[in-house]
């Protein structure tokens, strides 16, 4: 089920919980739990809109499983354990507050608007190629398009078929035509344009100049091969019964044309999509500064953002997007503790402890704790550590 469906669904039927249509939002909302069981929200919302307070229960029990830390879903349940049975909307449980967005307690680059590295977070200028810092090269190539289009799955698609029909030659030439250059032409031909389509779908900019060079000489060698009846005297159509040799030599004359009027057709509707697919080629240059990754809307999605982004190295752009993870989500400890570890790693200590000393506080289940407080007490040492070489420097 595609993430965009189940995310219509949630976004709808929060709508209709807002708007008072109860079976609506419950027949919506039980679509989305039915599509990702691990969708917090949709348990939560569900919760408001089943009749049966097992089923609210069992909403309220599988948002905690997978977020111990939900303080709305705990709160709910709680009552409902007591017998109350008016539960508190979620629109009205208020989002605490983070520590970490109250700017002016800290005097550091995070707090004065200016570019940064997004590897390491270190200030940099417009005149900078490599950072002043971490030494990496600011500049990147990337391709314009993050995903490959349709035309140029199309165009690896009509490749590959191009070079089937050179199987299809090589056997037609070693039966009939029993020339052993035509046969290996078109072995050639056929492990240089299997071997192309490789490097197409890893979108290699001379892999299509080199296909669409060899194409149009597919496509012109082809015509003129057609035009020309192939030498077919070594089949020795003499020594056949004269009724099935009237059948015969046109059937084989006709299958030679049918093979290179298929790789001509072929060949030039691969040169369409070649010619179609020709932006996805296509490269930007632009300097890797640590911003907020555009076009998400959810925490997760930014959550998800930053950890490619720490994958990648890029832990100031991670951080980035951490930050609007925890502002979107604040009662999610897993975004905290996410920040707070890569402020610590980027040596801000002092916001990396105010974080998790925040998520230490929200958090309300043992382990928890015992984890953040675990996190904490290496931060600290990290950051007596960090005092001690400056002090010794």
């Amino acid at each position: 089920m595609a993430e965009l469906e189940v995310e219509r669904w949630l976004q709808e039927g929060m709508t209709a919980v807002k708007e008072g249509q109860p079976e609506k939002a419950r027949l919506l909302l039980l679509k989305v739990v039915d599509a990702d069981e691990d969708n917090e929200s949709g348990w939560l919302w569900l919760s408001q809109v089943v009749a049966d307070e097992d089923d609210k229960r069992t909403c309220l029990e599988n948002v905690l499983a997978l977020n111990p830390e939900n303080a709305a879903a705990r709160r709910m349940l709680v009552g409902l354990n007591n017998g109350s049975t008016a539960v508190a909307p979620v629109t009205t449980v208020p989002p605490p507050q983070i520590v970490y967005q109250q700017h002016e307690q800290f005097d550091d680059v995070w707090s004065r608007n200016v570019p940064l590295c997004g590897y390491c977070a270190a200030q940099i200028t417009p005149d900078d190629m490599r950072c002043p810092a971490c030494h990496r090269s600011l500049m990147m190539q990337l391709y314009r398009y993050a995903n490959p289009s349709s035309s140029l799955v199309l165009y690896w698609f009509t490749l590959t078929a191009v070079a089937v029909t050179y199987a299809a030659q090589i056997g037609y030439s070693a039966v009939t035509l029993q020339n052993p250059v035509t046969v290996i032409t078109g072995a050639l031909m056929m492990v240089l344009l299997l071997v192309t389509a490789i490097f197409l779908n890893f979108r290699q900019y001379w892999a299509n100049i080199f296909a669409i060079s060899i194409l149009i000489l597919i496509i012109i060698a082809g015509i003129a091969q057609l035009l020309i009846s192939p030498d077919l005297s070594a089949v020795e159509f003499e020594r056949l019964d004269p009724a099935f040799r009237g059948v015969v030599e046109p059937v084989t004359q006709g299958t030679w044309k049918v093979i290179k009027g298929a790789q001509v057709a072929m060949a030039g509707l691969t040169l369409l999509f070649a010619l179609r697919a020709a932006p996805d080629f296509d490269r930007v240059r632009y300097r890797q500064e640590a911003a907020v990754t555009k076009g998400l809307r959810h925490a997760s999605e930014y959550h998800g953002a930053a950890q490619r982004m720490a994958k990648s190295g890029l832990w100031a752009t991670a951080v980035l997007n951490w930050q609007r993870a925890v502002a979107l989500e604040p009662t999610r400890i897993t975004y905290q503790r996410a920040l707070g570890e890569a402020y610590a790693r980027l040596g801000f200590y002092a916001r990396s402890l105010d974080v998790l000393h925040t998520a230490q506080r929200m958090a309300s289940h043992p382990d928890t704790q015992a984890e953040i407080t675990r996190l904490i007490h290496t931060v600290q040492q990290q950051a007596q550590q960090k005092r001690g070489l400056e002090v010794g420097a």
